[in-house]
Parts: C-alpha cells; sequence; structure tokens
C-alpha cells in the first residue's frame, strides 16, 4: 500500500477531526432524514472536506459516503473510498455519546487501508492490510475476552456459551470494531443491513489486529456492490470465539 494513500487518509481525518470539534463548539444546526436519523451541519461539512481532500487528490478513484448521493460511476472504479463523516451522530449531536470519523479504501472490493479517527479523545486509529493495527502509531492486537456487544435477541445463548452480552448501545458501530481491535472487547453482533459506511473503516482494524469479521451467515463482505450494505455483521477476537458466536447467532 503506497505511503501516499496512507498519508492523505490520516492527515483528511485529522483535518476533518479539527473541523468537527470547532463546530461542536460554535454550534450547528441539524434536521432528521427520511429514514428517521439525525444528520447535522457538522456530518455535511466533513464529508464536504473529506470527498474534496480525497477527490483532488486522487481523482481517478470512486467516493461512497453516508452524507453523498450514491452514483453508478464508483461501480466501475477499482479504488473506492468509504467513508463515515460522522458516526454516532445521536450522540455527537447531544454530546452524550462517544463519536468518531471513519474512512477507508476498498481495491477491487477489499478493504486495503482504513482509519477510524476520535477527535474527542484525539484517538486515532489505523490498519493497513498485511501491516497491522495501529493507535497512534503503537501497534494494536485484539485479546480473548468474553464481553460481546450484542442485540437484545442474542444475550441468553451468549450467556449459556460463556460469553458476557453487553449493550448495543450507545457505542456506534465502527466505534465497536475498534474496541475489539484494542482488545477492549472479546466480539460484536449487528444485526439488520448495515451501510458499507458503517462496516470498512472498523473491519480492517479488526481482522489486521488478529480479529475475525463475516456477516450474519459467516460469510465474507465486498464492497462496492451495487447495493452498499452487508447483511448484519459479527465480529470476534479471534477465530474460536467468532466460530462459537457464529453457532449462537445459527441456533437463536
Amino acid at each position: 500500500m503506497p505511503d501516499a494513500d496512507l498519508a492523505l487518509l490520516l492527515d483528511s481525518l485529522r483535518e476533518a477531526g479539527e473541523l468537527a470539534l470547532a463546530m461542536q463548539r460554535k454550534g450547528f444546526g441539524h434536521r432528521t432524514k427520511k429514514d428517521g436519523t439525525f444528520v447535522t451541519d457538522v456530518d455535511e461539512a466533513v464529508d464536504n472536506l473529506l470527498r474534496s481532500r480525497i477527490m483532488q487528490a486522487r481523482p481517478d478513484d470512486g467516493w461512497l459516503s453516508e452524507e453523498t448521493p450514491d452514483a453508478p460511476a464508483r461501480l466501475v472504479k477499482s479504488r473506492l473510498w468509504i467513508a463515515d463523516p460522522i458516526d454516532g451522530t445521536r450522540g455527537f449531536l447531544h454530546r452524550s455519546g462517544p463519536w468518531g470519523i471513519g474512512m477507508a479504501l476498498a481495491i477491487g472490493g477489499e478493504a486495503v487501508l482504513s482509519a477510524l479517527y476520535e477527535p474527542a479523545e484525539d484517538r486515532l486509529s489505523h490498519a493497513v492490510k498485511g501491516g497491522g493495527a495501529y493507535v497512534n502509531g503503537a501497534p494494536v492486537a485484539t485479546a480473548s475476552r468474553n464481553n460481546v456487544i450484542t442485540a437484545k435477541r442474542y444475550r441468553a445463548g451468549l450467556a449459556a456459551g460463556g460469553f458476557t452480552p453487553e449493550t448495543d448501545s450507545p457505542i456506534p458501530l465502527l466505534l465497536r470494531l475498534a474496541s475489539i481491535a484494542r482488545g477492549e472487547h472479546g466480539g460484536a453482533i449487528s444485526i439488520g443491513d448495515k451501510n458499507d459506511w458503517d462496516i470498512a473503516a472498523g473491519h480492517l482494524l479488526v481482522t489486521e489486529a488478529g480479529g475475525v469479521l463475516s456477516n450474519l451467515s459467516g460469510g465474507g463482505m465486498i464492497y462496492n456492490r451495487p447495493q452498499p450494505w452487508q447483511p448484519g455483521l459479527i465480529a470476534a477476537a479471534n477465530p474460536e470465539s467468532h466460530a462459537a458466536i457464529l453457532e449462537i447467532v445459527r441456533t437463536t
């Protein structure tokens, strides 16, 4: 992976984080989208900044983001940048929970470079395919822990299987995956269709830190498909835990 892509990614996220913090201090507007979720002026401003930086530097690449209308032109691109301008918008809006800015580069449908910046903590996580996962430049690895962030339906099964289920709120999905990569959680289950921007940056963090990530059926993730979403996910700190959690999901 060219060092220039990594530098572009990290510099763009840090700049976006500074913008988000400044706007949060100053005050900002928000509205409710058609799907009932919130979007703030900050989401849109961060999206504009990231898209401008990436597309100016990599004009031949594709772009996919929560706050940019999707366009079929991305499907013919071998390189696709996938961005979540604010992961955890509700917590950001109400100053009630963690939030971050995530972005990944997928080549040929596979995430090969990713980063997640949590500006309030000044914590920058990144991963390179085949090159490991890092937090603020220091290598990180998953840990064999039993705590699993999960939807309610799997709590009893996880407890019976020797895991410690935790509520899936208020930690947004990318930050859950980063927590697994740092060794703070042993796994996570997220049900329902999940947008690519909710997964891609965290996906590579988990796998490069030593973990496993799949959809709810145990299959892999392919990015830059016509439908920019995945059918839920299971993430775990190691193959053994992933297999055990997958069996619980299949039999519940």
